[in-house]
């Protein structure tokens, strides 16, 4: 095993294609002796929102882990089909056709086992949840067993945030943190943000629910309207979002707040914190402007805390926005 990357690497693949290739030898290899072996008991505190529901679905009813797995590995297998198609594409512009065959034939057959499990699931066979080192999920149906990697590492905190959230969308999720928390809602409120206008001598004011911002330049009010609302329903969006998951137990480290794009889709990943829990929201001019980001987030951290009290005021020159 130790002599296929660095022939890839040598003939100019990128570290994805190399890494992708690493994950199928390991995971294929790994026999489910190993992962038992692997998997330990683990304090909730240090764990993420998605390894805590992992843990309470080891000892769940077999259909509720059978639901669970099932749309991981559809996940998973989205995942490696859209990275399939891209790194195709960047093997043949690095002129590796010599290793192209060997890559492809690895990652199709890895691939190609997701569906025999989908398959043994669908039948009702026993599924196995097992965590596999400090953060990896091991599914295994009748022997068969695939680690829930996607090929892409900075977008597996995206792939465990979507699969809790479509499997959330028909469960009460709550129930999974082993916290005491009271029911809260499937997902975060979804809210279409109408800001009000005041306008003074200097200059209009557009604001929303404690948020002021102040445009000096009144000469192109279209351009203002639209970024105003465009912002003001960024950061409620956010806000509801971070407020859903307090309410699910999810620590928030306000200070280490981090939002980072996706690929191929309008939708940003928000890191709440060390352990790997992420918010999706589209957010492209917080995520633009890190000075603004900065501004805000303790209006958000306020109004989780009490909306009623939560109020900033902002200049949009500060930001680019009063230019004509």
């Amino acid at each position: 095993m130790n002599a296929v990357c660095p022939a890839l690497m040598n003939k100019g693949l990128s570290i994805l294609v190399a890494s992708t290739l690493w994950l199928f030898l390991w995971a294929t290899a790994i026999s489910p002796t190993v992962v038992a072996q692997m998997s330990d008991a683990e304090s909730t505190d240090s764990q993420s929102r998605f390894q805590r529901t992992v843990q309470y679905l080891q000892d769940a009813s077999p259909r509720l882990r059978g639901e669970f797995a099932a749309i991981a590995l559809t996940h998973l297998i989205d995942g490696y089909l859209e990275e399939m198609q891209l790194a195709h594409g960047e093997v043949r512009s690095a002129g590796a056709q010599a290793n192209l065959r060997g890559w492809s034939l690895a990652v199709n057959h890895y691939a190609n086992q997701i569906p025999l499990l989908l398959g043994d699931i669908e039948l009702g066979l026993p599924v196995r949840l097992t965590r596999v080192g400090e953060k990896s999920l091991a599914i295994t149906v009748t022997g068969r067993t695939i680690i829930l990697s996607h090929p892409r590492l900075e977008e597996q905190n995206l792939l465990e945030q979507e699969i809790l959230m479509d499997f959330c969308a028909s469960h009460r999720c709550e129930q999974f943190t082993l916290h005491d928390t009271e029911p809260v809602s499937m997902s975060a409120s979804r809210v279409y943000v109408r800001p009000d206008w005041m306008f003074t001598a200097g200059g209009p004011v557009c604001s929303y629910q404690g948020i002021k911002v102040h445009f000096k330049n009144g000469k192109n009010l279209a351009k203002s309207r639209l970024i105003c609302a465009q912002f003001l329903q960024e950061v409620i969006t956010l806000a509801n979002e971070m407020s859903w998951q307090r309410a699910l137990a999810v620590p928030i480290q306000w200070s280490g707040l981090e939002i980072l794009p996706t690929a191929h889709r309008a939708e940003h990943t928000v890191r709440l914190n060390g352990l790997g829990d992420t918010a999706v929201a589209a957010v492209p001019l917080l995520y633009g402007n890190p000075r603004l980001l900065g501004h805000i987030l303790p209006w958000i951290r306020q109004w989780v805390a009490n909306p009623q009290e939560a109020s900033i005021q902002l200049e949009a020159d500060h930001y680019g926005w009063g230019e004509p």
